[in-house]
């Protein structure tokens, strides 16, 4: 049903490439996509985001008999000074990452980080709390363990993993206990980073990336 207006996307966006080249040739100059569907819309829209110079994001809305059209654009993540494309229809796991991108206090960051991890790693990668355990903290030590030239080995970012990993649960069902683990001496960015390396521990430092928005420009 998507594949259609997909390759028309993709053929403006050829297009809006080859002006830069001075290509001749009469290709589409543009396409507009209109839908209520959400499973259409994710169907052709799931990796044009960061296509900013050829694709826009449009939310039409009407009350009182008078119809609106806001563009769908923020400051750039990356480089605040710039404009970027958002995708103002997500389903709830795209969701959690934009969230994981926004917040910045220890417990708002770590009830997400337990929602991606068991959702990701968990649901879809079909990890329990034993294997997982053992991929990161045994068999991947070493990615949390700084080990200085002089001194005894730091292990916080390992602790700090071993909670994450113990924090989340394969028979959850989405609702807190009310308990939070917090680390008064630690804050939003090591929590990020130890996020991070459990990715890179489990080989999916690509997912992590993809959903993060790094290192996305597709030609």
């Amino acid at each position: 049903m998507g594949r259609k207006p997909a390759n028309g996307v993709r053929g403006c966006h050829n297009d809006a490439d080859y002006l830069d080249n001075q290509v001749q040739g009469d290709y589409i100059k543009q396409i507009f996509i209109l839908t209520h569907n959400v499973y259409f819309h994710r169907e052709i829209t799931y990796n044009q985001t960061h296509r900013f110079k050829c694709v826009s994001f449009f939310v039409v809305n009407k009350a009182s008999n008078n119809s609106s059209v806001r563009l769908c654009v923020r400051p750039s993540q990356k480089i605040p000074t710039e404009n970027e494309n958002f995708n103002p229809v997500q389903n709830s796991y795209a969701a959690l990452w934009s969230e994981y991108r926004e917040v910045d206090t220890v417990i708002p960051v770590l009830n997400v980080i337990r929602r991606i991890l068991e959702y990701y790693f968990m649901q879809l990668c079909g990890y329990d709390d034993v294997n997982i355990r053992k991929r990161v903290l045994e068999e991947n030590k070493d990615k949390f363990v700084e080990t200085p030239a002089e001194g005894l080995p730091d292990y916080t970012k390992y602790h700090l993993a071993s909670a994450m990993l113990s924090y989340i649960s394969v028979n959850s069902v989405g609702f807190s206990d009310g308990l939070n683990y917090v680390d008064d001496c630690a804050d939003t960015t090591l929590y990020r980073t130890v996020f991070k390396l459990i990715f890179e521990a489990l080989h999916q430092v690509q997912h992590y990336k993809m959903m993060m928005g790094e290192d996305m420009e597709i030609k």
